[in-house]
């Protein structure tokens, strides 16, 4: 067998890439505060025909499953602790051990059993005889008055074990309750009927508490989920709630937070797999539908890690055992969460983070240049959240190109610095409430920082001197960082609760605005090393950005950012198009059908939406690339650049900086 830490570094290594919480549903991209990895067969070769069962017992993590058939033998696989190095996976035997259905493992007491019903309907389990083994040699069987006849979720109820299934009726779900001699053995218990409730897949079981208990089930003959819960002190249930459509039972855990339940099922329409979270009172979360990697018929398992991750583990529709790691994150915040304080001292330079490219453009207040009456949102809004959404998204470098419109300063997009030179070009949101989203975030969240790149000055519209006096009075100077070292020397700590402001060949005395470049080299506090692609072609964005880091590997110099800037930009011809009226009655039917024509046959698409064709191969690029070492430790991205950022792009930044390449 492998090591444990082998399988978990692959884990890892798919995890770093988030791809499942890049949904692009009706066209958005959407995320919460959940990301996970890719789903990984931790077990080659391993097969079943019913759910699997993980947990983490003392830090080491169990599997159990049955051999496809109707009656199949057991498995149960030890897997080791997440990180020891000498750690190895092994198989404990059960020679005799077979079930119709799943097993399932319970912790009470300190200890760990294994559960499951044998082909005659009694309920056997067996008792960890270490923290890494069991002792598969001594199978018990509990005495109940009836046998059991479909699978069986167990929790722990104090110092009680409740169980819940089917008994001899048929899709009756029934209930049982077994105290525990000093040796971990069962006492007799009696199965009881869960009053006017029938499934036809048996139910899932989690405690509320020591008294009390939820169980989540299938109604029978239809397609809805619901639960209901039970109170141990008058032994008895609260009506069913319905909370979802499903054709198989949802499982339901406790996760990060005792207050929490995290719900997830397979789809009614699909085989995808949904989750949703919510208090133990109270309404569930939107669900999220994750992606066609996560593809069951069969229920899920999850296994808690630690405060910030848990593990999900499914089997596929090809019948695999499959694992992916979830991590618990705020995007608000996620600095703190993922660097300190243990890694507090690490560098700009040490660390990737998510950049917002014409971050301003989320808005089109006013248009301007020569043809300013062929601009619209189409051809100019290349963000779909505002800059204090975006920081609440996790979002922390900002490329801002600031212009005037009506004696106001503006962000802006035009063809050419000066707006009044441009052929065309936009104003977005005002500059002022971009900086006052800024203060309030920085004052809220004292471990972030944010980088404010300022580029594309006007001189005679909008001086940089001017910008650079607005922004220091705007924000403070206490939320301003003093540039007072070397960019390889500033750490996280130095720059916590700070705006850096960064402007393009131009810097001031008192060391509040640092200057920057974009070349090979410079004397600059940043100078940003890159490649642009200049294209609205997929293929030739991915080979200038893979040529890129090819390039720069052991060619990043001290005062260098490596940033990734992924944009697919449209072609001239292609924007005063695609992002004109085909309806315009000024212009006749037969040039408007022209034009449509001509869009429909190129597929010409505006900014926004060539950001979401092009953002989907983004995790998938990056994976590719750090399994090739195309990206590495001498190259790595400190910026993912990217129109229309959100949180998505966060959960990409969150995970790559657990990954080996940027571990110091």
């Amino acid at each position: 067998m492998k090591p444990l830490v082998v399988n978990f570094k692959r884990c890892n290594i798919a995890m770093v890439f988030v791809a499942a919480l890049v949904l692009f549903m009706c066209g958005k991209l959407t995320a919460q505060s959940l990301s996970f990895g890719e789903p990984v067969e931790f077990m080659p070769g391993a097969t079943t025909d019913n759910a699997v069962d993980i947990t983490n017992y003392k830090g080491g993590f169990f599997v159990s499953w049955k051999e496809i058939g109707k009656t199949g033998k057991i498995h149960l696989r030890y897997l080791g602790k997440q990180y020891a190095a000498i750690a190895s996976q092994h198989e404990e035997q059960l020679s005799d051990a077979q079930s119709n259905f799943a097993p399932v493992f319970s912790k009470l007491n300190g200890r760990l059993y294994l559960s499951w019903i044998a082909a005659d309907g009694t309920f056997k389990y067996i008792i960890n005889a270490t923290d890494t083994s069991f002792n598969t040699q001594k199978v018990y069987t509990a005495v109940l008055n009836a046998k059991l006849t479909s699978g069986v979720t167990s929790a722990a109820l104090g110092n009680r074990l409740m169980i819940t299934g089917h008994g001899n009726a048929k899709n009756q779900m029934v209930y049982a309750l077994f105290d525990v001699d000093a040796d971990g053995t069962f006492t007799n218990a009696t199965i009881k009927a869960i009053p006017n409730v029938k499934s036809a897949d048996y139910p899932f079981l989690v405690s509320l508490n020591n008294t009390s208990a939820r169980i989540t089930y299938k109604g029978f003959g239809e397609n809805k989920t619901y639960y209901m819960d039970y109170q141990a002190g008058t032994d008895a249930w609260a009506p069913p709630k319905s909370f979802a459509k499903s054709n198989t039972t949802p499982a339901v855990y406790h996760v990060f937070d005792a207050n929490r339940l995290f719900y997830i099922w397979k789809g009614a329409g699909d085989n995808r797999l949904n989750y949703a979270t919510g208090q133990k009172e109270g309404p569930l979360t939107n669900t999220i539908t994750l992606s066609n990697d996560f593809t069951t018929r069969l229920p899920a398992s999850i296994a808690t890690v630690d405060d910030k991750k848990f593990i999900l583990a499914f089997v596929g529709t090809d019948k695999k055992i499959r694992l992916s790691f979830f991590t618990s994150y705020d995007p608000a915040s996620w600095i703190e969460d993922v660097f300190y304080p243990e890694k507090m001292h690490y560098t700009l330079k040490d660390i990737v983070i998510p950049g917002s490219h014409d971050a301003g453009m989320s808005v089109l207040t006013a248009t301007g240049g020569q043809q300013k009456g062929t601009i619209n949102e189409c051809n100019t809004l290349t963000q779909s959240q505002n800059i204090k959404t975006q920081l609440d998204q996790g979002i922390r470098m900002f490329d801002l190109r600031i212009g005037e419109f009506n004696k106001e300063l503006y962000t802006k997009h035009s063809s050419s610095d000066c707006m009044s030179e441009a052929v065309g070009g936009g104003y977005g949101e005002k500059f002022d409430d971009a900086l006052s989203g800024v203060k309030q975030f920085l004052h809220t969240n004292n471990k972030e920082f944010v980088l404010l790149t300022l580029t594309h000055f006007c001189e005679k519209e909008a001086p940089a001197q001017r910008v650079a006096n607005d922004m220091i009075a705007k924000l403070g100077k206490d939320l301003v960082y003093v540039i007072d070292k070397p960019l390889n020397e500033v750490t996280l700590a130095d720059v916590a609760g700070k705006a850096v402001l960064l402007f393009e060949g131009y810097n001031t005395t008192d060391k509040l605005v640092g200057s920057t470049t974009i070349g090979t080299g410079s004397a600059a506090f940043v100078n940003f090393r890159r490649a642009y692609a200049a294209t609205n072609a997929l293929n030739k964005l991915l080979q200038g950005q893979q040529a890129f880091l090819i390039e720069m590997t052991g060619k990043v110099k001290n005062n260098d950012l490596v940033r990734l800037d992924w944009q697919l930009t449209q072609a001239a011809d292609e924007a005063a198009l695609v992002c004109n009226d085909f309806q315009d009655e000024r212009i006749s039917p037969i040039v408007n059908g022209a034009i449509l024509l001509t869009n429909l046959i190129r597929k010409n698409k505006s900014i926004r939406d060539l950001a979401l064709y092009g953002n989907k191969s983004l995790p998938l690029k990056l994976k590719e690339w750090a399994g090739d070492g195309t990206i590495n430790k001498k190259n790595k991205p400190n910026i993912l650049y990217v129109d229309m950022a959100g949180a998505w792009i966060t959960d990409y930044c969150v995970e790559l900086n657990k990954s080996a390449i940027y571990t110091k």
